[in-house]
């Protein structure tokens, strides 16, 4: 077997002790490391076994603490142990079209407006919102200078500068976010649209 993360089987004992498990839950371990943040139906797609089989095998893993579980409201994904709950809540944003695409773009152009975001995401402006709360939610942005950030490009009537206040959003790790984008698969749910991502939000 190869072992996609160093990090997840790097002593003799849990060499042996992965080897002694049976064909399937070897299979489940690679996939989910090789896929950290998948969710159950993407396994059930990939993997191709019985709903039956895969849950008992999965729970039989979680059990052992072989795995680490993420649950939300509808959504369960699937981690490799021993990942920190900072990096699988970015590893599951990047999951995420939408999320990944406002990342990606805080990460190369941050700090930026909400309108910035919708301008060069194309996106919805209540996709954009109800994401940008979520990412916050998750500790991955924050609002940058919000208090004495302003719009200086008009006048007013008399002359005098007329401001507007806007909200800058930018990464709180951005070192750890640019390792996890181009150092772990990049791959996004298959099944997800935008009609998707805002059910599985609530």
């Amino acid at each position: 077997m190869i072992y996609k993360l160093d990090s997840i089987y790097n002593n003799s004992s849990d060499v042996y002790l992965f080897n002694t498990l049976p064909k399937l839950q070897q299979e489940l371990l690679l996939c989910i490391d090789e896929n950290p943040g998948i969710r159950y139906r993407e396994i059930l797609r990939l993997l191709n076994y019985s709903n039956g089989v895969l849950s008992y095998h999965i729970n039989r893993l979680e059990k052992l603490d072989l795995l680490s579980v993420e649950r939300r409201t509808g959504i369960t994904r699937f981690f490799p142990r021993n990942i920190s709950i900072d990096i699988m809540g970015v590893i599951a944003n990047l999951r995420n079209q939408t999320s990944y695409e406002i990342i990606k773009l805080l990460c190369d152009r941050g700090p930026i407006s909400q309108q910035d975001i919708i301008k060069y995401t194309r996106k919805a402006a209540s996709t954009i919102s109800w994401t940008m709360k979520n990412l916050l939610e998750d500790n991955i942005v924050y609002l940058k200078n919000k208090d004495n950030i302003y719009e200086d490009d008009h006048y007013t009537a008399d002359g005098r500068f007329k401001y507007k206040r806007i909200n800058l959003y930018d990464l709180i790790n951005r070192n750890l976010v640019n390792d996890l984008i181009y150092k772990t698969n990049n791959y996004i749910d298959s099944t997800i649209n935008n009609y998707s991502e805002i059910i599985d939000s609530l």
